[in-house]
């Protein structure tokens, strides 16, 4: 990356952050493009040259989160040391704290995004990307005898996702009143019921790859 394009990714994101702050501060219908551009010290032709609208900005954290949940799954994917169902138990841990650290702006994003309720455009491409993943990892719990074989790794990402992404949006909405309970333990303890269901029968469960080791064919616990 050259200096320019550097200059402008700290632009950018400098954007992001303050925007972020005021966010988080006023919320988002009480935060104008102008208080933004006051703050940056910025003239309000440099944010449109940035960001077309304020709502672009909700898509542009929207996006960033989709990324991190891309990345942390692609993570996890290369783990061949650790069983399937650990990982996607890391994954919904990690969800639950990157959401429970900033719950009034994750909340935010959500809301005004529609990342929990209606995905189009960017926030698609990513989602179909994160679903390719989930399918990834759950056919190779698959093939290594530690996930059920009867049901298509797609439709068990699937039901996977539709379980979180309704625990998150009941979480986010306050739904339920008068309960403190974590996301992060409402992800656990519904990850764990979950992966009970999709595990394999005890005789169809193959060796793990030791670590350090690549993994070849696995050969079957009889």
């Amino acid at each position: 990356m050259g200096l320019r394009e550097e200059k402008k990714a700290e632009q950018r994101r400098a954007i992001l952050n303050t925007a972020a702050a005021l966010f988080r501060k006023k919320g988002y219908p009480g935060t104008r493009v102008r208080d933004i551009v006051d703050r940056l010290r910025i003239s309000e032709v440099t944010f449109f040259n940035y960001f077309p609208t304020k709502d672009a900005l909700i898509m542009a954290f929207a996006v960033d989160g989709l990324e991190y949940s891309i990345a942390a799954v692609e993570r996890e994917l290369e783990r061949h040391d650790v069983s399937v169902p650990d990982r996607f138990r890391s994954l919904a841990r990690q969800w639950a704290k990157s959401w429970d650290d900033d719950p009034v702006f994750q909340g935010l994003v959500a809301k005004q995004s529609g990342l929990l309720t209606d995905v189009k455009g960017l926030l698609a491409e990513r989602s179909y990307q994160l679903y390719d993943q989930y399918e990834r990892l759950f056919a190779e719990g698959q093939k290594r005898g530690e996930i059920r074989k009867d049901h298509k790794p797609l439709h068990l990402a699937e039901m996977m996702e539709g379980m979180l992404i309704l625990i998150a949006g009941n979480w986010v909405s306050g739904w339920w009143e008068n309960r403190s309970d974590s996301l992060e333990e409402r992800f656990m303890n519904a990850m764990d019921v979950f992966l009970e269901g999709c595990a394999a029968p005890p005789h169809a469960k193959a060796r793990a790859p030791r670590p350090g080791r690549k993994a070849g064919r696995l050969r079957m616990i009889r």
